[in-house]
């Protein structure tokens, strides 16, 4: 008869392995890391929130050359203490991934969205009918712009991975 002794670390195991699996995302190739730093100068560049998604379409253009399918997330306001020019809070609001508000809906909550800024994600902190919110940052104009390869959204403020995402600013 087999033995159940290992059966409660097994399934330990299998949660784990299902609950990373959904936020795993491959590495990026040297050309895509190549094209999300090109992005990222364009981005930080222009020194406030505002000019971020006329950079973002600007430099992720496939007239351009090749694109990162990738979703922006847009701050809306500024907040004190999180800068428009620095590179890792340009690269925590970019998702490798192209997410329209459809697919990001059906994400559970405490999902996480992996970010362009290594070993940071993004968590689903509210997926209500009521608010919905990454980073308690509500959403606040869902798919701004959407193509086949680039998703942007607005949100209300900007993130900051220091509180969800693992990372210091």
């Amino acid at each position: 008869m087999p033995s159940t002794k290992n059966l409660p670390l097994l399934l330990i195991m299998i949660i784990i392995i299902m609950a990373t699996s959904s936020t795993l995302l491959p590495s990026l190739t040297e050309e895509q890391n190549q094209i999300a730093a090109k992005i990222i100068d364009a981005m930080i560049s222009g020194g406030s929130f505002d000019d971020w998604s006329e950079a973002f379409l600007a430099t992720n253009d496939e007239i351009n050359g090749p694109i990162l399918n990738s979703t922006l997330f847009l701050p809306k306001n500024s907040v004190e203490g999180i800068n428009a020019t620095s590179p890792q809070v340009a690269s925590y609001h970019i998702v490798p991934q192209c997410l329209d508000f459809s697919d990001i809906s059906l994400m559970k909550p405490f999902s996480r969205l992996p970010t362009l800024l290594s070993g940071n994600s993004i968590v689903l902190t509210n997926n209500s009918a009521s608010g919905f919110a990454l980073d308690s940052v509500l959403i606040s104009e869902p798919d701004l712009f959407v193509s086949s390869s680039i998703v942007i959204h607005r949100i209300a403020s900007p993130f900051n991975f220091s509180r969800y995402g693992g990372g210091n600013m």
